[in-house]
C-alpha cells in the first residue's frame, strides 16, 4: 500500500505503508510527518479530505486531529469514494505501465511509483483538485447516482 496527499500547490511524498495501515500508522506515520507539514504550508483555511476508511475516523486520529487544529471535510457513511486522489492513483498507475515494463519484484514497482509520482506535473494534480467543486455539483444534480468524473 502507497499513500499520498495533494493539493492545488503541493504534493506530499509518497509513502509506502509497511504491513496494515491502521490508526496508530495513519496519525505516527503519515498525518505527523506528512499530512500537517503540507496542511500548514498550505495556510489555515486548509481542509483535510480524507475519506471514510476506519483508520482515517478512529477517535485517536479524531483527537490528533482536533489537538493540531486541522480541519477536516466531513462525508456521509455511505457516500461515493469522490476524493480526488483517486485519481492521482489513476494517473500514476497509468504513467507506470505507459513507461515501464512489468516490474519484477514489489522493490521496482515502488522504485517506479516513486519515480512516476515525482514526474506528474502539478498542473495535473491542480486540475484534479480544481475539479472537486464540479464533481461534488454534479453528485449533488445527479442525487448521489453516476458522475462522469
Amino acid at each position: 500500500m502507497v499513500w499520498a496527499g495533494i493539493s492545488e500547490h503541493h504534493r506530499t511524498p509518497l509513502y509506502h505503508v509497511r504491513g496494515n495501515l491502521n490508526a496508530l500508522v495513519y496519525r505516527d506515520q503519515i498525518l505527523r510527518p506528512h499530512v500537517l507539514p503540507m496542511l500548514r504550508q498550505i495556510g489555515p483555511h486548509a481542509v483535510l479530505h480524507d475519506d471514510n476508511a476506519p483508520p482515517h475516523r478512529a477517535r485517536l486520529v479524531d483527537a490528533f486531529l482536533q489537538q493540531v487544529q486541522i480541519n477536516r471535510m466531513d462525508w456521509p457513511a455511505n457516500s461515493l469514494d469522490m476524493n480526488p486522489i483517486e485519481h492521482a492513483w489513476d494517473m500514476l498507475g497509468r504513467r507506470v505501465r505507459e513507461n515501464h515494463a512489468p516490474p519484477a519484484n514489489l522493490q521496482q514497482l515502488l522504485v517506479l511509483f516513486q519515480q512516476e509520482w515525482q514526474a506528474i506535473p502539478q498542473a495535473d494534480l491542480a486540475n484534479i483538485v480544481h475539479s472537486m467543486r464540479g464533481r461534488c455539483n454534479e453528485c449533488r444534480q445527479n442525487r448521489g447516482g453516476y458522475t462522469h468524473y
